[in-house]
């Protein structure tokens, strides 16, 4: 993944963003205007909850976690005028399970479809492959601890999913 620092185009507030352009391509000869390959992106965010001593939390599992924010989007890719909605799109659109949400397509299926890549490595349930010679899987964080995926839409909640990562390590000899 490539690293960008700001400033941003669109910061949100974010630390630092990184992204994976050039993703499973949609080419559909009716949709010849709006075809386009996706684009990851995850931006980070610690500094706002250090600055407010919520950058560490204990747990009732009696051990010490480190906390950081972060928010994924699949998405239309950033360099297609499109960017970043194509409502119709069967890949990152208002389809398929997302097909009769209201709402911002970013909050009911970008985000939701980010958390899925980013925890499994897949979108809509099929494997994502960088688009280059070796068409090398993109992984997910799934073994790297356990994880939660929290209903969102509710009080200041503004997105379909919150995914929660518990990265755990080896004990230390």
């Amino acid at each position: 993944m490539r690293e960008f620092y700001g400033p941003f185009d669109n910061p949100e507030g974010c630390d630092f963003e990184a992204r994976i352009e050039h993703l499973q391509p949609w080419e559909d000869r009716a949709h010849r205007a709006l075809q386009h390959s996706h684009a990851f992106h995850i931006r980070y965010y610690h500094s706002s909850l250090a600055k407010r001593s919520l950058h560490r939390v204990h747990l009732e599992d009696n051990r010490n976690y480190w906390r950081f924010a972060a928010s994924a989007h699949y998405e239309v890719e950033h360099t297609n005028p499109n960017h970043a909605d194509v409502e119709t799109c069967p890949i990152c659109g208002r389809t398929g399970e997302y097909a009769a949400l209201k709402g911002n397509l970013v909050e009911v299926a970008h985000d939701p479809l980010g958390l899925e890549l980013v925890l499994t490595g897949k979108i809509r349930g099929q494997a994502i492959r960088h688009e280059d010679y070796e068409q090398l899987p993109v992984a997910g964080m799934g073994n790297l601890g356990s994880s939660r995926v929290l209903d969102g839409m509710d009080g200041d909640r503004n997105t379909l999913r919150i995914g929660v990562v518990f990265v755990t390590t080896a004990p230390r000899f």
